[in-house]
């Protein structure tokens, strides 16, 4: 537009020369006739008609350049419009609010958006600068007083609070304040942008809650335990208390757990946890370590108050547990350990509790045991024989015994069960009761477990050489073993390096171990079985006992527990017990032996249940090798 403004002005200067000539050419034409005068008037005519021309055709486009900008201008209003509206759509659909306060001018802008965070409408925040203040949670009005102070410094204030909102509702909000100063440092202007965030804060406490939490029993965890001593030792300590940790486990809980199910044992659990908050109550915290173990946290003057409580929670526990209608019986067993008298550190008195513990179960278990320096002599030992475990192999200070397998009526060997014996270097001859559960938490089962198999079959091999080719060699293998990833080839690599029939093989498995890791142990026990390997169940009568189990297990032996053997003939329940389980186990095509047979009146009342395969000391005691041999000769019985 500016070019055709300069064009026009241009050509109004041209005119105006051409009128004035025009004029005084006119004026001479009126002295003098001169036709040079003539042609010079019509030029100018011409001109001038063209110039008015120009004039018409500049106005035109002119008028048409001005329609199109204003055009564009409504256009450019119109996407001004459309985005403020659509931004102020995107405000109304998020729960995010903008606060403007301008203290200079009182002037205060506030987005639709803080009706939807706060509950209350919008022109009430107007008529009360101050409401927004007025709903936060009075727990949270220290987090208003630090945060008005960053504001006056001028520093931007990010804060999280909760508001209260009409309908009782309590909401998380994120508030970012940003202030602005103005040279004297003076508050001149404030923005603020207010977020919702209550869900990301129910989320949290959520994860919080699960990492400080039992989910089944809704007592604090091991972690929650871990804190809260650490914060209860540092009191103490500042006011010169004692606290005291008693750990507590249920006895034979294992059993229950099998025997019920687990949907029982999650129970009953719960009502353990239920029955020792009440008992506690607010003489102290209670904690949910893991399993069927909790933690309880006392603070005390005098030792007996500790005693009173221990002495309490036992006696709670002498009414039964109702179970979805049914009764079930069980026991605690409690350790103690105090601070600062047993330990200055919260892991020094969790095992020296645990150290109590174990002692209060040798004690016959429902009892409570405080910690002694005793105590620190059975972890010495305890750690003695872990250390020795791992010398062992490598000085040969293990060997193997064979206890005979008997078909009772014929009084003959069938097969034998290969048993672990140590020889400790500067102990003698080490019980496998102490020794086994070591092995087994420690993880040298794994090595020990592949030496007796390897050796029971180097031996076996030796017995088929010598014509006892249908002994049978019984071999008790841990879960630990059985769940390693390269059992199985490690097995054939045996049988193949000793030259030992898989058909004469059989491999023990304890019942109660077992099922708790069936889904694992099935798949590899089949592998087992495809082989020709036997599988014999250990113990039977101490865990599951269940014929699901049974149907699913590939088994070919139950070997009936000697607590049940023990009892026959004194307890008409054990006794009924066993006659049930050799029943199922001929029903189920399975062969039963007794194991613990040490009377010959034990061996009629099993004959008569039609039991006829047994092991015992009144049958054979564990054999050395060489002792073997000489009784295959005339024992001996083909299978």
């Amino acid at each position: 537009m500016p070019l055709k403004h300069s064009k026009t002005k241009k050509w109004i200067n041209i005119i105006a020369v051409l009128f004035t000539l025009q004029v005084i050419s006119t004026i001479g034409l009126m002295f003098i006739q001169n036709y040079l005068i003539y042609v010079l008037d019509l030029i100018i005519v011409a001109l001038f008609g063209v110039l008015v021309y120009k004039i018409l055709k500049i106005k035109d486009s002119y008028a048409i350049n001005l329609e199109e900008e204003i055009l564009k201008h409504k256009e450019t209003f119109s996407e001004l419009e459309a985005s403020r509206t659509k931004l102020q759509n995107i405000f109304d659909s998020i729960d995010v609010a903008i606060w403007s306060h301008n203290i200079e001018s009182n002037k205060l802008l506030i987005t639709s958006g803080i009706e939807k965070l706060y509950g209350y409408p919008l022109q009430a925040f107007y008529e009360d600068a101050e409401l927004w203040k007025k709903v936060i949670h009075p727990e949270d009005s220290e987090i208003i007083q630090r945060r008005a102070i960053d504001i006056q410094n001028g520093n931007v204030a990010t804060s999280e609070y909760r508001i209260i909102r009409p309908n009782g509702e309590i909401r998380w909000i994120h508030d970012r304040g940003i202030p602005f100063l103005n040279e004297e440092r003076k508050l001149v202007d404030f923005n603020s942008i207010l977020i919702d965030v209550t869900e990301r804060k129910r989320a949290e406490i959520t994860i919080e809650h699960m990492a400080y939490f039992d989910e089944l029993t809704g007592l604090p965890n091991r972690n929650g335990f871990m804190q809260t001593i650490e914060e209860q030792m540092k009191e103490a300590e500042l006011k010169n208390s004692n606290l005291a940790l008693l750990f507590l486990d249920l006895d034979r809980f294992n059993v229950l757990n099998d025997t019920l199910g687990h949907s029982f044992g999650d129970l009953l659990l719960q009502k353990v946890a239920e029955l020792l908050k009440s008992t506690v109550s607010h003489k102290g915290k209670v904690f949910r370590r893991s399993g069927d173990e909790f933690l309880i946290l006392l603070e005390f003057n005098k030792i007996c108050e500790v005693k009173t409580i221990a002495e309490e929670i036992i006696h709670s526990f002498t009414k039964p547990f109702m179970l979805s209608g049914q009764e079930v019986f069980t026991t605690p067993s409690i350790g103690i350990s105090t601070y600062p008298g047993n330990g200055s550190d919260s892991e020094t008195l969790l095992k020296r509790a645990d150290s109590a513990l174990y002692q209060a179960k040798e004690r016959g278990r429902n009892t409570y045991q405080f910690f002694t320096n005793q105590h620190d002599g059975k972890m010495e030992r305890r750690l003695n024989l872990e250390h020795g475990l791992r010398k062992a192999l490598i000085n040969h200070e293990f060997f193997l015994m064979y206890q005979p397998l008997v078909q009772i009526t014929a009084k003959k060997i069938v097969g034998v069960e290969a048993l672990l014996r140590w020889n400790k270097e500067d102990e003698g001859i080490i019980s496998p009761a102490e020794f086994i559960p070591i092995a087994e938490e420690t993880g040298m089962i794994i090595p020990i477990g592949e030496w007796v198999l390897k050796n029971a079959c180097l031996q076996g091999a030796k017995w088929h050489e010598n014509g006892y080719s249908d002994l049978l060699i019984s071999v008790n293998i841990s879960v630990r073993q059985l769940l390693e990833e390269s059992f199985i080839e490690r097995v054939e690599s045996i049988l193949s390096e000793t030259n030992f029939p898989a058909s004469s093989l059989e491999m023990e498995i304890t019942e109660s171990t077992t099922m708790q890791n069936m889904d694992e142990a099935i798949p590899v026990l089949n592998r087992l079985r495809e082989k020709g390997i036997r599988i014999s169940v250990d113990d039977f009568g101490t865990g599951y006992s269940s014929l699901t189990y049974l149907r699913q297990l590939p088994v070919d032996t139950l070997k009936i527990d000697k607590m049940f053997i023990d009892d026959i003939l004194i307890d008409p329940k054990a006794g009924a017990i066993v006659k049930t389980i050799i029943d199922m186990g001929h029903n189920l095509d399975f062969y039963v032996i007794a194991e613990g047979i040490e009377t010959s009146q034990q061996i009629e009342f099993l004959l008569e249940q039609g039991c006829l395969y047994g092991q015992g000391y009144h049958l054979f005691k564990p054999l050395a090798a060489k002792d073997v041999a000489a009784y295959l000769q005339q024992n001996m019985v083909i299978n």
